[in-house]
């Protein structure tokens, strides 16, 4: 069985849109940060990728890596230091080399390593944003929680079967003790934003039906059948080219907003139960739509986690970009 712990926490924000597991410790790319849905979870271990038996690994990319004095960002002020970042870069470093079998004797791999660190001090930045937007809220990660997350992941690396002691699972992944219940930490106060910005289960939803095809010739002739009294679900059988709903009527069930393509989704919420649509273009082709009911209905798990991580990307795009941030340090390829 394969068993959920920490590999990495980047916050790279949401997108969220992307879905998450009940408890996220890794946010994915999307989520927060680095190139672009956010947000967090945490991932079923994927299979170790064994490194080949002569490589370079982390100890020659940190053999590479020159500490930098002073300052290295600041976020509102708050300063950011090599004390703050290394944790964060450990951890990152380990990950990647572990998870690719990177070899960073290759000179190819050493030249990223600038870049890499880049991203590592914009995660460390990310971090920051986080912490200060949920303490401006009032937004706290208990300790109670902390603690229970603390228990339920040492106890499923333990009973994993893949590490001797929780000792060689810090040492293999590059972190602390103290660096470990932060990311924890972490993890528990993106879950009390989320709560916090969660939006209602509720929302506007149409059922409807549509007829696709190719283009706007056989839209008129079929609207010109229905006009002359010929069944929708017969012509949607014979016509429509969506073959996943055209022998059920075109019958696309209820959907909110956010799920169908614009154009779509525009016609559909304008028109009231038993209107039909004139002839809509969107990139599959032409739809005439006829909506059956409307009205408010709770949405299903799958799209109410997408509308968490939606909002929870909102927020914390929004906390980055009324942040003071500055970078004082670009790092440069190793040599």
């Amino acid at each position: 069985m394969k068993v959920k712990y920490v590999l990495v926490l980047t916050l790279a924000l949401l997108a969220v849109v992307a879905c998450r597991a009940p408890v996220d410790l890794e946010l994915s790319e999307a989520e927060i940060g680095v190139t672009e849905e956010v947000a967090p979870v945490i991932v079923e271990s994927a299979p170790t990728v064994e490194p080949p038996a002569v490589y370079g690994g982390v100890e020659v990319a940190l053999a590479a890596i020159k500490p930098v004095e002073g300052v290295l960002a600041t976020v509102n002020g708050q300063e950011i230091t090599w004390a703050d970042y290394e944790p964060e870069l450990m951890q990152s470093l380990h990950n990647v080399t572990l998870q690719y079998g990177i070899d960073w004797n290759q000179a190819e791999n050493r030249d990223l390593l600038g870049m890499f660190q880049d991203d590592v001090l914009q995660t460390v930045i990310d971090r920051t944003v986080l912490r200060q937007g949920a303490a401006g809220e009032g937004i706290e990660a208990s300790e109670a929680a902390v603690q229970v997350l603390m228990e339920e992941e040492y106890r499923a690396v333990l009973d994993s079967g893949e590490f001797t002691s929780w000792e060689q699972f810090l040492a293999m992944y590059g972190l602390s003790d103290a660096y470990f219940a932060r990311l924890i930490e972490d993890s528990v106060l993106i879950d009390e934003v989320r709560k916090a910005h969660a939006p209602s289960r509720e929302s506007e939803q149409v059922h409807a039906r549509h007829i696709l095809v190719a283009d706007k010739e056989t839209g008129q002739l079929v609207i010109s059948r229905l006009e002359a009294g010929e069944e929708w679900g017969a012509l949607a059988s014979e016509f429509s080219l969506d073959t996943g709903n055209k022998d059920n009527e075109g019958d696309l069930g209820w959907f909110g907003r956010g799920v169908m393509v614009t154009a779509f989704e525009e016609a559909a919420f304008a028109l009231e139960p038993g209107m039909t649509s004139e002839l809509i273009e969107t990139s599959f082709g032409y739809h005439l739509i006829q909506v059956l009911e409307k009205g408010m209905r709770e949405v299903d798990s799958w799209t109410y986690d997408s509308m968490v991580s939606e909002a929870f990307y909102t927020w914390f795009s929004e906390q980055s970009e009324a942040a003071e941030i500055a970078i004082a340090v670009t790092f440069e390829p190793a040599e």
